[in-house]
């Protein structure tokens, strides 16, 4: 995208609040656009006793706006508390980005503030199941999107289902971005280790994990980097020559030295009535570091290993089609390599912060309305 300045954006994001969401919002600033990003001014975390609270990445100490909010932790269903119209006409933005879906409070609290103010406003839609809501969960779902002048898709489901919805702007792919960590091959004498990098919980199929792992000829490892309700069950569990490995100490920014100790990562998640994979960062980050991937034909698994031609698909809940793709992986390391290299550039291609960056930008600005003296 062409550089353009004195182009003024509002971003309400609750990801926001954690740094590496931020990347985007600073590549935009880089570009020339004036950002201002409105965060709750505190989150919870399922796994974190305290509060989170929001920390800026390097360069974006200024562009951040912290506000109360009620609810904090709930994607859904948090709204803001302070005077938000106040702060919208204080900013005075060109166009408006509310990173939530379409059908949360959030989403319907700042779309109407945008629509009386006239700022021209999308919405983000990573939701891939068309569940049942309530009607007015449904409601305020139909006049967000309604309002909204254009969706960010994170995935092609996401994009389909938002026109189903109502969506009446444009809807286009805007996929989340992968960090642009420094990656360089560690060359350790370790035996074949399988990754899994996510919560630990039933739906991510872990058993099903555990299970294949063990169909394994000796020596191999499994290391399970995250945490979860699942965690005393899986931990020290008995696999060929070596136990399940828990890692639960790196942040999202250190994310790059637990994929350098995996030589495939694999998400093997069951899709529920209510929730299906939805757009695997996990997948582009272990791709980006160099890392193949096998993962279940749930939810976006299947279309972002196909779009990066980076791993293999097996059928969910499938355990010796898993094994038998590990097993592949684990017999043929000029395999890992060709299908790491392709993911590599696919991510870059696709999914990389400049790239990520052009797609929301041209989401944009095609929804700015520049003023009638510059026609």
């Amino acid at each position: 995208m062409s550089r353009r300045s004195n182009r003024r954006l509002m971003v309400v994001s609750h990801p926001a609040v954690v740094p590496v969401n931020q990347l985007v919002y600073r590549e935009l600033v880089q570009r020339g656009w004036s950002v201002t990003i409105v965060v709750p001014d505190r989150w919870r975390h399922p796994y974190s006793a305290r509060p989170v609270t929001p920390k800026p990445i390097d360069g974006m100490q200024a562009q951040l706006t912290a506000l109360p909010v009620a609810l904090a932790g709930r994607p859904q269903r948090h709204f803001y508390l302070a005077r938000c119209r106040s702060q919208c006409t204080k900013i005075r933005p060109d166009v408006a980005f509310i990173e939530a879906e379409p059908f949360s409070l959030s989403a319907a609290q700042w779309s109407r503030i945008f629509a009386k103010e006239r700022v021209p406003f999308g919405v983000q839609c990573a939701e891939n199941i068309d569940r049942a809501l309530p009607p007015p969960i449904r409601w305020l779902r139909s006049s967000v999107l309604r309002r909204a002048n254009f969706v960010a898709a994170r995935s092609d489901t996401a994009a389909n289902l938002a026109r189903t919805w109502g969506a009446t702007g444009q809807v286009r792919l805007a996929p989340h971005a992968v960090p642009g960590w420094n990656t360089a091959p560690v060359h350790v004498p370790r035996p074949f280790t399988v990754g899994y990098a996510g919560r630990l919980v039933e739906s991510k199929g872990l058993t099903d994990l555990v299970a294949a792992v063990r169909r394994l000829d000796a020596p191999v490892e499994l290391l399970l980097i995250g945490n979860g309700e699942l965690r005393p069950q899986l931990e020290g569990q008995a696999i060929p020559g070596s136990t399940v490995r828990v890692l639960d100490s790196l942040n999202h920014e250190q994310m790059a030295s637990g994929y350098a100790q995996i030589d495939v990562l694999a998400l093997p998640s069951h899709t529920t009535p209510a929730w299906k994979e939805q757009f695997g960062r996990v997948i582009v980050e272990a791709l980006w570091c160099g890392v193949p991937v096998v993962g279940s034909d749930s939810g976006e698994i299947p279309w972002l290993i196909g779009l990066t031609a980076g791993g293999f698909v097996f059928p969910e809940g499938d355990v010796d089609g898993l094994a038998a793709r590990l097993g592949q992986l684990r017999d043929d390391p000029s395999l890992r390599e060709l299908l790491a290299a392709n993911g590599r550039a696919a991510v870059e291609r696709l999914f990389s912060v400049p790239a990520a960056t052009d797609a929301l930008e041209g989401l944009l600005i095609s929804a700015f309305q520049p003023p009638a003296s510059s026609l």
